[in-house]
């Protein structure tokens, strides 16, 4: 872990806003010749975003998670209804849609502060730089690594959103009967 102090308080974010390419996946697609896409996602990643919500469950915490992708692909939505997330693709301004998707769900004064904004590239840096945390993986363009809260050591798609996670809730910290109850209501 680089370049961070301290994680955000989990009771002062209202919103945890996952960025989908090269944070879910290695940022690599896979086409065939009919011009399908695939792309690789990690099973761990799979685990510490249910782990999070279970966690959420458990501690009362009300923050909302979502997906939000430029990309308008169906394995995007079809990899967010899997993990139970809401998932908003073909989103080309990131910013202007979070300005508006925050305004109404939470005060003014806090659209941004309460946010955590986990992005890789160019696109994401708008929220990388005003999110009030944000986390970058360690392969993430040069400029989002800069301005990122916190820039982690796992790669994108490659336990990346592990190991946000197991920082979020301080894993560490935990029993190992505390973390089996987290993995047994996942």
């Amino acid at each position: 872990m680089t370049n961070i102090i301290s994680w955000p308080k989990l009771s002062s974010i209202h919103t945890i806003v996952y960025d989908f390419d090269g944070v879910f996946t290695n940022n690599k697609v896979y086409l065939n010749k009919e011009g399908d896409e695939w792309v690789q996602c990690d099973r761990g990643d799979g685990l510490g975003a249910n782990i999070l919500k279970s966690y959420q469950t458990k501690n009362n915490l009300s923050f909302h998670q979502l997906i939000l992708s430029k990309e308008k692909n169906p394995v995007v939505l079809a990899r967010a209804n899997k993990l139970g997330l809401e998932c908003k693709h073909g989103i080309s301004n990131k910013k202007q849609f979070l300005t508006d998707f925050l305004k109404g769900r939470v005060p003014d004064d806090d659209l941004f502060s309460g946010l955590i904004y986990l992005g890789n590239d160019l696109n994401d840096l708008p929220m990388i730089r005003v999110a009030g945390f944000s986390v970058a993986p360690s392969d993430a363009h040069k400029l989002v690594k800069e301005h990122a809260s916190v820039v982690l050591r796992a790669n994108g798609g490659q336990g990346f959103i592990r190991e946000f996670v197991e920082y979020l809730i301080n894993i560490d910290d935990m029993s190992l009967e505390e973390l089996d109850e987290l993995i047994c209501n996942c």
